[in-house]
């Protein structure tokens, strides 16, 4: 009987896995790829496929399978313009970054555009609004929302839960027979009294290698002692592509047993930021290395781990020789293997690294807090990874500012989860003042970046998802409105739509409202190229046009433009 029954149950996964590859692709000719599922991006797992278009806009996309259109969306950042098929396998499928949607759906949207007075919308369809069968055009690809170049975002997610899933999971073929290209080995100390070679915290070491066999260059055995973790610096690349792609899973061994495998088929979206302890968050920031860890920190919840022995960690003793070998593979099966030796010795503790200068140890699973006179910080549990040494410094004010400088933290080095509360102390403002203030931030080249924030009394708090310094300024200047590909009083003629640059020195551009000839009228808005633009219909009359547009920043600075063409 358990014969049968296991004949059964094979059969059928393999009958469902079978139903599942009928997927056609979303485009014609080759898949080719710029990016692939579970990839690292700022801040999360990418979550789908990006297949090349040619560097053009305007290719064909279809229905991968029968289906109908749940939703439809338009957005300034993100996917931009969207489709979301539903399918009857418990499967929804998304086509983002387009240029356009189907007539049918274009009228539909534009409609309820209109009647909105919106650009953005997030409109969720019944079934039968736009049923679609396989290799029905839908779209035509383009590059908007956050893209960073025509191309096609696709996903395959579980329709319940809307949980992204590896497309290539699904029976997409990708010429793939290129090796992981193995960069960099780092090892890790978690102990006290541990080192490599003779510092406390980890060492990186280059390695070499051709054709997916891999050793150190220089340093072997590696002399440690210690509980001691590991990361490989990796990415991957597909046949007909040059570029750089991440991994699919890896493999740490230790004397021949298991200690750490990932893989990457599955990545939901309240767990993507956690991307930055999957990974080495500081060399991601600061060197452009992926590097993929086999230590499980306390906050790490993702769910691709197979296997995890000690959190990914392994106590090497005086005396004693540890083999390691890591392996790194892509979907195909393709593999990369790193072997070296560790041996446990013990080191003098005046070759060590000085010791750290900390103002706090904050801990990952409770509620950590910071405050002083002039400052408090409130990080919420579930908000930090792993234990944090908390440095903070006070600086003068800088240029601008309303308030001293506070380095909470420090840029690049930790990253977080969810929001921490940040509240800073001003000079006193006056209500008018108040209302232009927000907290600030500054970028790795000492640029403020606005975090937002509310008043009261004489503090000002905000919430944010990054350390570094930390300020209070004030901006009064409105949003800059220009005209592009024209002049205001002349003719228009030979334009098929009018474009204006769109622009805010610090709080950020919150809304955006126009009217053509008395009447709202939609403008297409592209943030990243600071544009908006009119495509001319029917509303556009002969003779002469009025545009008046009124952009609105952050803190309620107005500017509001008239133009009058032909």
């Amino acid at each position: 009987m358990r014969t049968i029954t296991f004949f059964i149950f094979h059969f059928s996964f393999f009958l469902s896995q079978a139903q599942e590859s009928v997927y056609r692709n979303p485009m014609d000719g080759e898949m080719i790829l710029s990016g692939n599922f579970g990839e690292v991006r700022t801040n999360h797992f990418h979550s789908g496929l990006d297949i090349k278009t040619g560097g053009v806009e305007g290719k064909a996309i279809y229905a991968v399978a029968d289906g109908f259109v749940s939703r439809l969306t338009v957005a300034g950042g993100g996917f931009g313009k969207a489709v979301y098929l539903e399918h009857p396998n418990g499967k929804t499928t998304v086509y983002g970054h387009l240029r356009e949607f189907a007539p049918e759906m274009a009228a539909y949207v534009k409609e309820q555009q209109y009647a909105k007075e919106s650009f953005e919308q997030d409109l969720a369809l019944p079934a039968t609004k736009f049923p679609v069968k396989t290799g029905q055009l839908i779209a035509k690809s383009g590059n908007s929302g956050g893209s960073g170049g025509p191309h096609l975002h696709f996903e395959i997610r579980e329709t319940n839960g809307q949980h992204p899933e590896n497309p290539l999971n699904y029976g997409f073929k990708v010429k793939d027979d290129k090796l992981p290209e193995l960069q960099k080995l780092f090892v890790y100390n978690h102990a006290k009294s541990g080192h490599i070679e003779g510092l406390i915290h980890e060492k990186g070491f280059a390695i070499q290698g051709t054709v997916g066999n891999y050793t150190l260059t220089a340093i072997t055995p590696i002399k440690a002692s210690g509980i001691l973790s590991f990361g490989i610096a990796a990415l991957d690349r597909f046949t007909s592509a040059t570029n750089p792609c991440g991994i699919y899973g890896m493999k740490v061994k230790v004397n021949g047993t298991i200690i750490h495998e990932q893989k990457l088929d599955k990545v939901a979206f309240d767990q993507k930021r956690m991307v930055n302890c999957h990974t080495d968050y500081q060399k991601n920031k600061i060197d452009n290395l992926k590097v993929y860890r086999s230590y499980i920190a306390p906050g790490n919840k993702l769910g691709m781990y197979p296997i995890i022995e000690n959190g990914g960690k392994v106590n090497v003793e005086k005396g004693k020789t540890y083999n390691v070998s890591i392996e790194v593979l892509d979907h195909a099966g393709n593999k990369s293997n790193l072997n070296f030796s560790i041996i446990g010795q013990e080191h003098s503790a005046a070759a060590l690294a000085p010791k750290e200068e900390i103002t706090d140890l904050f801990y990952p699973l409770q509620e950590n807090a910071f405050t002083n006179n002039s400052l408090r910080v409130n990080i919420p549990n579930g908000c930090l990874y792993d234990t944090l040494k908390f440095k903070y410094d006070l600086k003068p004010a800088c240029k601008g500012c309303v308030s001293p400088v506070h380095s909470i933290g420090k840029l690049l080095d930790t990253p977080l989860d969810s929001y921490m509360t940040v509240s800073i102390e001003t000079e006193k403002l006056s209500e008018t003042k108040a209302a232009k203030a927000m907290v600030v931030s500054f970028n790795k080249n000492g640029n403020p970046i606005s975090e937002g924030g509310s008043a009261k009394w004489n503090w000002m708090t905000t919430k944010s998802r990054s350390f570094g310094d930390y300020s209070v300024m004030l901006d009064s200047i409105p949003p800059r409105v220009t005209p592009k590909n024209f002049k205001d009083q002349t003719s228009t003629a030979g334009l098929s739509r009018l474009e204006f640059t769109l622009s805010d020195n610090l709080a950020g551009v919150k809304t955006v409202s126009a009217t053509l000839n008395g009447k709202w009228v939609l403008l297409e808005q592209d943030p990243k190229n600071s544009l908006l633009y009119y495509t001319k219909d029917e509303r556009f009359i002969k003779g002469q046009n009025t545009f008046r547009i009124k952009a609105t920043d952050a803190v309620g600075n107005v500017k509001e433009l008239n133009i009058t063409v032909q």
